[in-house]
Order: C-alpha cells, then structure tokens, then sequence
C-alpha cells in the first residue's frame, strides 16, 4: 500500500499529540482491569493526586472495601460501596478477591482523550448529580476518559484530579491544538510573548517539583483587558477604576475559581519581566503556588513601560 508524503505528516503529528497528552496525564494503564482491595487504616479519599488538604473528600475507615479501576503515581483509582469515586494511598490498601457489594457495574475503557463541551461543567465525585462537584472545568478543557458507570464517563484531568462528568458534556477530541491550553479558543494561535511568559514561569515551577500551569482561554481574556485598560487609562495598580480588583474583574466576566492571585510588570524585556517576579517573594510565591492549575496572561505595548504583563492565577 502507497503512502503518500500527507499521510505520513499527519499520522506523525496524531503520534505527537498522543505523547504529548500522555506526558500530562499521571494515569498509564489502558483499558484497566479492575480489582478489589480493602483499607487497612483509616485513610483518606482524595480528589487529586497530590497530599494537600484540600484535596481531601473524606476519610474512609478501616476494614473498607474498594473496587480499584485504575492508578496515578501512588495512588489507586477507587469506587466505593456507594458509588464514590476518588484516590486512595496505596499503602493503605490489600488487594483481595472479595467484591464490593451493591455498587454499580464500572465499565473499563481503552483510555482516550475528550473536550470539554461546555463551560462551568461539574467534574462530580460520582454517576450522578447529587455527588459533590469536586471541581469545575472551563469549555475546551481536555480530560483523558478511562471508564464509565452508566452514561457518567470517568475521567482525568491533566493536573491529576479524578471525577465523573456525564457523556453527554464532552467530545472525543480531534484537536491537534496544544493540549495545555483550556478554553472555548484552543485551536487560535497564541502570541508568542504570552508563549514566553508562560515558558519562563513553567520552567521555574518543574524546577520546583510542581506541575506545569495550564493557560486558559477566557482567563487570558480577562488578563488582556487589564492589561489594555492599564495601558489606555495610564495606571499600573491591581486595582482598576473601571473593573475593580482582579477577583471582581475575574468574577465580572465569568471566571470561577477556588482561589486566585494576579501578578502585573511594566517592563521593556519579557523576559526581564518574569526574572523580576522571581526575585519578588510576594509574585514568586504566586508562580510557585502548588494550589494554581491555571493561569491567564495579557501583555499590552506601552510608550511608559514597554511592555505592561498582566498574569492571573487560579485554582480551579
């Protein structure tokens, strides 16, 4: 069979896209055959992957049984007897042959990635809606789907929180966009200054052990408009006379989050901008927050400063 020259490209660029999404995401194994195990200390359910409090939905006590439907680093993929879906030490867990009873069947997939179809979409802590939202996700998020209870997909989001979304709300992706970009506009080509600043800043966080920011969209929305409106009304304060404080900017137009924080520069080198943060503990601590998944950038030329950058932090 003749391969031409175009179908080469493309199956190289989808080969890409696979490893690059699969070096985002901590879950490995496809198509999971799950197991069973049982607790053998009080031990915390988690949303993510990580040991912030936060991350904490409750704690399951000794002696409970577990369905074990998949892996991220150290931790097991857990659904309880009620349907419960989150992560489990798996240094607290014996595997054992004894099923849980009166769950609802779970049903392994060969993983894949899917989009985000809608915008404040509740990632659920089960297959259902009267499970606590664990968090929520922007429209254009990418998840990785790994199984399924009913019509609830269970997925993974690339910073490693687990949870259920019903099918219905997201799409198998075909994007060959950048897999780190969450918003309704992936496939729209990113400045490369903003492209810098996030480099820069990314780079500091890997080496600190932290997981690389996401850039989201509508939040990069949000942070040019005040970087606009510093420029055009000649101010540099985190405070705007037209939009208020960043969180009331933040929460004018739409962006929900858990916690927030905004870093501003008026510097003539991005680069120079971002090292400036840096030496700042107040703006690294920002940069540095194991706590902010996403982040929004805005840089506007000004005739004062140069450049005036604008990066919004956020949990989500």
């Amino acid at each position: 069979m003749h391969i031409t020259k175009k179908q080469l490209f493309i199956m190289y660029v989808t080969m890409l896209l696979l490893i690059l999404l699969s070096s985002i995401f901590g879950y490995s194994d496809s198509n999971y055959k799950p197991k069973y195990g049982i607790t053998t200390a009080n031990v915390n359910l988690r949303k993510a992957a990580n040991l912030e409090n936060s991350s904490v939905v409750k704690v399951l006590s000794k002696n409970t049984n577990v369905k074990i439907v998949g892996t991220i680093t150290d931790y097991y993929i857990v659904q309880t007897t009620n349907n419960q879906i989150g992560l489990v030490s798996k240094s607290y867990v014996k595997l054992q042959e004894e099923s849980i009873k009166n769950a609802l069947v779970y049903e392994s997939l060969t993983k894949y990635f899917a989009t985000v179809n809608s915008a404040n979409t509740n990632l659920r802590g089960g297959p259902g809606t009267n499970f606590t939202s664990y968090a929520k996700l922007s429209k254009g998020d990418i998840v990785e789907i790994i199984g399924k209870i009913n019509d609830w997909n269970l997925i993974i989001t690339s910073t490693n929180k687990v949870g259920m979304i019903r099918s219905d709300l997201m799409t198998k992706s075909t994007s060959s966009g950048k897999p780190t970009t969450s918003g309704e506009n992936n496939n729209q080509k990113i400045d490369s200054n903003i492209e810098l600043v996030l480099k820069l800043m990314n780079d500091a966080r890997k080496e600190n052990g932290l997981l690389a920011l996401s850039l989201n969209t509508d939040l990069t929305k949000v942070a040019q408009t005040k970087s606009d409106d510093m420029v055009e009304n000649n101010y540099f304060s985190h405070n705007s006379s037209k939009y208020g404080s960043p969180f009331e900017m933040m929460q004018s137009m739409g962006i929900s989050y858990l916690s927030a924080g905004e870093n501003i520069a008026g510097n003539p080198s991005i680069e120079n901008a971002v090292k400036s943060w840096l030496n700042s503990q107040t703006h690294k601590k920002n940069i540095l927050s194991s706590k902010y998944n996403y982040v929004g950038i805005g840089i506007t030329k000004s005739n004062t400063y140069g450049y005036i950058i604008v990066a919004m932090f956020i949990q989500k």
